[in-house]
C-alpha cells in the first residue's frame, strides 16, 4: 500500500466524520422543529438533510474505490483490515471510531425523529377522523351548513 493512499483514505475518513458532525447536528434540529410542531421548517431542514447525506455519500464513494483497489471489501470489515495495516498511524484509527460512534448517534437520532413523525400523522389522522366523520347521523352539521339534530324516529331536521 502506498503512502499516498493511505494519505488519501485518512483525509477522506476526517471529511465523512466532519460531514457525520454535520448530518446529526441537522438531525436534532430536525428533533427540535418536530418536538416544537413547527411544520412550517421541515422543508428546509430536508434540504439541509439531503444536500449533507449528499456529500457523505461522495465521500464514501471515493473511499470505497481507494479500499477496493488496495484489495479491501468496501464494508465496514474491509475498513476494520485496512486499519490493521495501518496500526502505527493512530489518527486514522481515531477518526474511525469517531464515525462509528456518529453514525450510531445519527441512527438514534433518525429513529427518534420517526417517532416524532408517526405521532404528529396519529395526531392528524384522528382530527381528519373527526372532521370526516363516517357516521352521517352523528354529523351535528348538515351539508347547507346548518345545525342538524335527531329526533326519537331517527329523522332529522334542521334546528333553528
Amino acid at each position: 500500500m502506498s503512502g499516498v493512499q493511505f494519505q488519501e483514505i485518512a483525509k477522506l475518513l476526517t471529511k465523512e466524520v466532519e460531514l457525520m458532525n454535520s448530518f446529526v447536528s441537522v438531525l436534532q434540529r430536525e428533533e427540535q422543529i418536530l418536538s416544537d410542531n413547527q411544520a412550517d421548517k421541515l422543508e428546509q431542514i430536508i434540504g439541509e438533510k439531503n444536500l449533507v447525506l449528499s456529500d457523505i455519500l461522495v465521500i464514501e464513494k471515493q473511499k470505497n474505490q481507494l479500499l477496493s483497489q488496495l484489495g479491501f471489501a468496501i464494508d465496514a470489515e474491509g475498513m476494520k483490515a485496512f486499519l490493521a495495516t495501518s496500526s502505527h498511524e493512530q489518527s486514522i484509527h481515531e477518526s474511525w471510531k469517531q464515525l462509528l460512534e456518529l453514525s450510531a448517534q445519527a441512527k438514534e437520532s433518525n429513529r427518534v425523529n420517526g417517532l416524532l413523525i408517526n405521532r404528529q400523522m396519529v395526531k392528524n389522522q384522528t382530527a381528519l377522523n373527526i372532521l370526516q366523520q363516517t357516521d352521517q347521523n352523528a354529523a351535528v352539521y348538515g351539508a347547507d351548513g346548518q345545525s342538524k339534530t335527531t329526533n326519537s324516529s331517527g329523522r332529522s331536521f334542521i334546528a333553528g
